[in-house]
C-alpha cells in the first residue's frame, strides 16, 4: 500500500529552520510552512504521484489564495519544492517537486510498490516454486550453502530470489538464494552477482521433498536430519561401557586388625580400611559420592579433613601440624571448641 515516511529529526532538519532566515519571516512561518509541505507531502503519497505535488493540491492545503502564495514562496525559499511541469491528458500543466531526502519526506513509489507486489505474487505461486526448488535443492546458488526453509530470522534462512529484477519471475530467473546473499545483494539490475551453475545433483532434504511432493512430482529426500544416538545408564559420557570392578569382601583378620584406642568410630574405620568400589561418572550412575575423608563423622559440621584449613573439624586454620591430623575429643567435637552464646533477640529494645 502508499505510504510516507517522515524523518525522525524531520522538525529540526535544515530545510525545515531554512524559513526563519527570509526577510518577511514572521512568528508562524515556520510551523506552518513545514505542516503545509507535510501535508501536500501526504496527498501526493497516498495517490502515488511520485513527489509531485499539483497546483490543485496546493491550494487546498493552503487553505486560500493568499495564503497558498505566501506559503508556495516560503517553500521555494526553503527548498522544500522547485517548479515542475506534468502532461495531464496530452496538456501541459505547472506542478511542483517535492525535495527527495529520507531525512525529511520520503515515499515508495510507484514502481517500487508494483514490484513489491510482483515480487510477493511469484514467490507465492507453488506451480513455480517447486520446480525451482526441485532444481536447485537446499542450497543458496549464489554461495553453494545449505538453506533453512521456514527460518525467518538468521542468514541461512532460506528464499528465492529474482536474477532480473523489476520483471516477473520464470523458472529460470527464479533461484534459491539464503537470506545474507538476498540481503546484500538487493536489487542488482546491472547483475554484478553471478549465479554458480545449476547442481547436477541437489541436496533435498525431506521439508523440500514433501513440498515437491505435494504441488509436483514426488520425489525422494537425498539426506535426512541424523537422530541423536539413545543414551545409557550404564555408559560414560563419550558412551563407552563403564567396567564395574567387584570388591572381594573382608577376611575376619582384616576385619579385626586395627586394635587400641581410637576416636573414630566402627563405620568410619571399616570405610577407611576398605573404600568402596570404583563406580562410573555420577552421570552414568545417577549419584553422587563424596570422596573427601571425614575426620570427625560425629561433628554437627564435618570439614574437608585436611590439617590446617579451619575446615578439618578443628575450628583452628593453619594451626595443625604438617603430616599429622588435628586432636579430637572422644566426644566427637574439638577439644578447643567453644560454646557459642546466642544473642538475646530483645536487646536494645525498650
Amino acid at each position: 500500500m502508499p505510504w510516507l515516511k517522515q524523518g525522525d529529526a524531520a522538525a529540526n532538519h535544515p530545510i525545515v529552520l531554512a524559513a526563519v532566515e527570509m526577510d518577511e519571516a514572521d512568528d508562524r512561518i515556520l510551523n506552518e510552512c513545514f505542516g503545509f509541505v507535510a501535508r501536500c507531502a501526504t496527498q501526493a503519497a497516498a495517490y502515488e504521484q511520485d513527489y509531485i505535488i499539483s497546483v490543485g493540491t496546493a491550494r487546498q492545503m493552503a487553505g486560500s489564495l493568499g495564503r497558498y502564495n505566501e506559503l508556495i514562496k516560503a517553500a521555494k525559499f526553503c527548498g522544500y519544492l522547485t517548479e515542475t511541469s506534468i502532461t495531464v491528458e496530452g496538456e501541459q500543466r505547472k506542478a511542483f517537486k517535492l525535495v527527495e531526502d529520507n531525512d525529511l519526506f520520503h515515499m515508495i513509489l510507484k514502481a517500487e510498490r508494483e514490484w513489491d507486489n510482483q515480487r510477493k505474487k511469484d514467490t507465492r505461486n507453488n506451480e513455480l516454486t517447486w520446480r525451482v526448488r526441485a532444481r536447485d535443492g537446499d542450497a543458496c546458488r549464489y554461495c553453494g550453502k545449505s538453506v533453512a526453509w521456514g527460518d525467518t530470522k538468521s542468514g541461512r534462512g532460506a528464499t528465492y530470489d529474482h536474477t532480473n529484477p523489476g520483471k516477473a519471475a520464470t523458472v529460470d530467473t527464479l533461484v534459491v538464494c539464503c537470506r545474507e546473499c538476498n540481503g546484500r545483494r538487493q536489487d542488482d539490475p546491472e547483475s554484478t552477482w553471478k549465479t554458480l551453475p545449476v547442481p547436477a545433483e541437489p541436496i533435498i532434504g525431506p521439508a523440500t521433498a514433501a513440498f515437491i511432493a505435494k504441488h509436483g512430482t514426488p520425489i525422494e529426500p537425498t539426506y535426512t536430519r541424523p537422530h541423536a544416538p539413545a543414551t545409557s545408564t550404564t555408559a560414560t559420557d563419550d558412551t563407552r561401557p563403564v567396567e564395574q570392578p567387584t570388591q572381594a569382601a573382608p577376611g575376619p583378620d582384616e576385619a579385626t586388625a586395627h586394635s587400641g584406642p581410637s576416636n573414630e568410630s566402627p563405620a568410619h574405620t571399616a570405610t577407611a580400611k576398605h573404600p568402596p568400589a570404583a563406580t562410573g561418572h555420577p552421570a552414568a550412575t545417577g549419584s553422587r559420592t563424596n570422596t573427601r575423608p571425614n575426620p570427625d563423622p560425629g561433628h554437627r559440621y564435618p570439614g574437608s579433613g585436611f590439617v590446617g584449613t579451619g575446615r578439618d573439624g578443628t575450628g583452628l586454620a593453619g594451626k595443625g601440624s604438617e603430616g599429622q591430623e588435628a586432636p579430637h575429643s572422644t566426644q566427637g567435637k574439638p577439644k578447643n571448641q567453644t560454646k557459642r552464646r546466642r544473642r538475646p533477640r530483645n536487646r536494645g529494645r525498650n
